[in-house]
């Protein structure tokens, strides 16, 4: 009987499978290809307005074929915006570029990547326009006032402010409250700098710490006024003292020489016009699709970028669609092999926003890079928002570093502890019994504190792990034991610190490593090459695919997605045409990525 209605609800859910395909798999098909395909061979206008949407963010690294919350498109990258912007500087069809902003979604390092492409942009005469509806809404605001400023010309709505109110570095520490429900933290570090552990360890900053997280925001806050002070002509008195007041009513601001114009969207919008007369605006996406060559030869020469965003892991699932914001050491270093190894491929990018994690993981990458070199490619690293201690060690076979003047950087240490438990658990009423064989069995658990034994173990371990870091360290930055010893002890610098300090060999962002790398090969600064991420993108369905693949699924699902990818590729070529047909000047190829 069971086997009977085991057997008819298998028949039944295979005709709802069935049934399901039948219908959807030509709009699963028809949203893919369009998706991929859809208005990407149209002509481009010959008047644009480049329009660039920095509320929404740009994520460090989309890897293709990624699901980001309920989106199946990916996220502008850092790189396309940089890219972007830069190659709309040289296409005479681009007049003026366009932003809004109103909320912070951009690092302090990602800022100035923006800024310094946005710099780039109207040193060729070509203004840059931005709307803000507030800058800060009840919140500090000054590293979006400091992305702003990079525009000549800023619009605030008359109820908005701009709130340069200044930065602030707020850290808990929560011994205390752990020790109310019987929990406690025990870590060991090397060395004083490195105090990721003194939120469960301590009730206040130790002075190593504030130490280091001073000299941390006063080089921010110094780059800021500074930076500030430049774009807007003023000196860098007034633009503390501005900060001070802060933040400001929109009236303030224009008084004060912050911004340029009060007024709403629409007559921002009507004033473009003014100004501008009948232009296509054109998002940041939509404009890479089209013709970037400009006139120029086809690129002789390729780079590999390859991203390295998130925490640092050993091994894992490879997969691409899930953005789970993780260095997996298995996936970074196959890219780093195969780029290294193939023939039309002439340089490595790798760019890092990594905070750090597995030491192992970390070395596991350190000694790719290491044997990639034996290639004699150059390979350049590019750190962005954060490349500290596992994110550093990462960087340093690197021919060249580059660090923006507020990634941070350095935390050259090494950290290793747990949260106790068991007085909690006490109070809770669960009771453990534990058997064990082997003295250091338990130094792990959670359940009881390290002993004298596992101290002394743990304590050559942590020597041995910081003068490996510190010996390779020295070893890349051609500085002796003692030297790299007096920046490393854990403490975090800033990219600007880090450059004055020999932890770092250039200070700028993307382009600037990009421009950097394409004269290590034989090229100008200001030709083209191919740009190619490593591993190269999935295409979202087929990604898809691959991870419900390795799952267990609902009977007819698969053969639902498996057919909808058969249609799209088969009628690919007509969704192509019909999308192309609906524009002149059709064309049929793609191009390189221009740095330029």
């Amino acid at each position: 009987m069971l086997r009977m209605l085991r057997n008819f609800f298998i028949g039944i859910f295979a005709i709802l499978g069935f049934l399901t395909f039948i219908l959807l798999a030509p709009f699963f098909a028809a949203f893919f290809i369009l998706d991929d395909f859809g208005m990407k061979y149209a002509a481009a206008p010959d008047k644009i307005v480049l329009s660039i949407d920095m509320d929404g963010g740009f994520v460090e690294a989309s890897v293709g074929g990624r699901i980001e919350g309920f989106s199946l498109r990916p996220k502008t990258t850092l790189q396309d915006a940089v890219i972007a912007i830069r190659k709309a500087a040289d296409d005479p069809r681009v007049i003026a570029l366009k932003s809004n902003l109103s909320t912070q979604a951009l690092g302090l390092a990602q800022i100035q990547d923006v800024r310094d492409a946005i710099f780039k942009f109207r040193a060729t005469g070509k203004p840059a326009f931005l709307f803000s509806e507030t800058i800060g809404e009840g919140i500090g605001a000054l590293p979006s006032y400091y992305l702003a400023s990079a525009f000549s010309d800023i619009w605030v709505q008359p109820s908005g402010t701009v709130g340069v109110s200044g930065i602030v570095s707020e850290q808990p520490f929560i011994k205390d409250f752990l020790e109310r429900f019987g929990l406690k933290g025990r870590f060991l570090q090397r060395k004083e700098y490195k105090s990721a552990g003194e939120i469960y360890t301590n009730s206040e900053m130790s002075p190593a710490n504030r130490e280091a997280t001073e000299g941390l925001i006063q080089s921010w806050f110094k780059q800021i006024v500074t930076g500030i002070a430049e774009a807007r002509s003023l000196d860098n008195d007034t633009v503390r003292s501005l900060i001070d007041r802060g933040p400001l009513l929109s009236g303030e601001a224009l008084e004060s020489g912050l911004i340029d114009n009060i007024g709403y969207r629409d007559e921002f919008e009507t004033a473009l016009v003014k100004n501008f007369g009948i232009a296509t605006s054109m998002r940041l996406s939509r404009y890479l699709e089209f013709d970037q060559s400009s006139g120029k030869p086809e690129p002789k020469k390729t780079i590999a970028l390859i991203h390295a965003v998130g925490e640092i892991t050993r091994g894992g699932s490879e997969s691409q669609i899930f953005s789970n914001n993780s260095v997996n050491s298995s996936r970074i270093s196959k890219a780093i092999r195969e780029a290294a190894n193939d023939k039309d491929i002439d340089a490595l990018i790798i760019r890092i926003d990594s905070p750090g994690g597995s030491y192992v993981a970390s070395d596991i990458i350190w000694r790719e890079l290491k044997n990639a070199k034996k290639q004699s490619k150059p390979i350049i690293v590019s750190m962005g928002d954060t490349a500290a201690s596992g994110g550093y060690y990462i960087a340093m076979p690197a021919d060249r570093i580059f660090a923006q003047p507020a990634t941070v950087t350095g935390s050259i240490g090494v950290i290793l502890g747990k949260l106790i438990i068991s007085d909690a658990a006490e109070k809770l009423g669960v009771h453990f019994e534990r058997i064990s064989l082997g003295d250091s069995a338990g130094m792990f658990s959670s359940l009881t504190d390290f002993n004298e034994t596992d101290l002394k173990r743990l304590n050559q371990m942590l020597d041995a792990t910081y003068a490996d870091f510190t010996n390779k360290a020295a070893e890349s930055r051609d500085m002796s034991i003692e030297e790299i010893d007096k920046v490393a002890r854990g403490r975090i610098w800033s990219g600007r610190d880090a450059f004055d300090v020999g932890l770092v060999d250039e200070l700028g962002g993307l382009g600037s490593a990009i421009d950097y790398t394409k004269t290590q090969i034989g090229l100008e600064e200001e030709d083209s090459v191919w740009l190619v991420p490593f591993p190269a993108p999935e295409d979202t369905l087929s990604s898809l695919i691959r991870v419900l693949e390795e799952g267990q699924l609902p009977f007819g699902i698969m053969s639902l997605l498996q057919a909808s990818a058969w249609i799209k590729e088969l009628f690919s070529p007509v969704f192509a045409q019909y999308a192309a047909l609906q524009h002149e000047g059709v064309q049929l190829y793609m191009l390189p990525i221009s740095a330029n």
